[in-house]
């Protein structure tokens, strides 16, 4: 898919593009945005990881870039490289990046090709729904989007999922 660092997952069930998997914890630097439509999120998240941190530090770039899809809120979040789970990240030059962790979870993913445009996030949504109500799992959370490939990727050949926190129920 890519020679990008990921989240460490495990899958515990597939059905076609959909999953049900167990992440282990990892490190985000994320930033909240009133407007989802604009790309300032993105931009100043790189900027930390291009540099503009404590160390003055270049940040290795991973995939995928989440997007929490909340009500008038958008949240963009990087994941930070596995190696900062044993030493600290290099503090944000931005007061408005946060670091934070990301405890072990269980989440459920429908994996997606294509533009990124509401009615086809709305449709994804409910058929992740619906396939979780059959499993009797209820979910927990906001809606993510995981985009995989840079901006400039022809819309037919990216790779994106829509993921959503599960209960664990064990």
């Amino acid at each position: 898919m890519s020679n990008y660092e990921t989240p460490e997952y495990a899958v515990v069930e597939k059905d076609g593009e959909l999953e049900l998997r167990t992440y282990k914890s990892y490190l985000t630097a994320s930033i909240e945005d009133l407007k989802s439509e604009s790309p300032s999120g993105f931009n100043q998240i790189f900027d930390y990881i291009s540099g503009n941190n404590s160390k003055r530090e270049k940040i290795a770039m991973t995939v995928p870039v989440f997007n929490e899809l909340g009500a008038g809120i958008s949240i963009t979040a990087f994941v930070l490289p596995a190696k900062y789970a044993n030493e600290s990240p290099p503090e944000p030059g931005n007061s408005r990046i946060i670091i934070q962790k990301i405890p072990e979870k269980l989440s459920a993913s429908i994996t997606f090709s294509g533009s990124v445009k509401k009615e086809k996030l709305d449709a994804l949504e409910s058929k992740l729904l619906k396939w979780l109500q059959g499993k009797n799992l209820k979910t927990n959370g906001n809606f993510r989007l995981a985009r995989y490939n840079s901006p400039f990727t022809p819309s037919f050949l990216r790779h994106n999922e829509l993921l959503i926190d599960v209960e664990m129920t064990l």
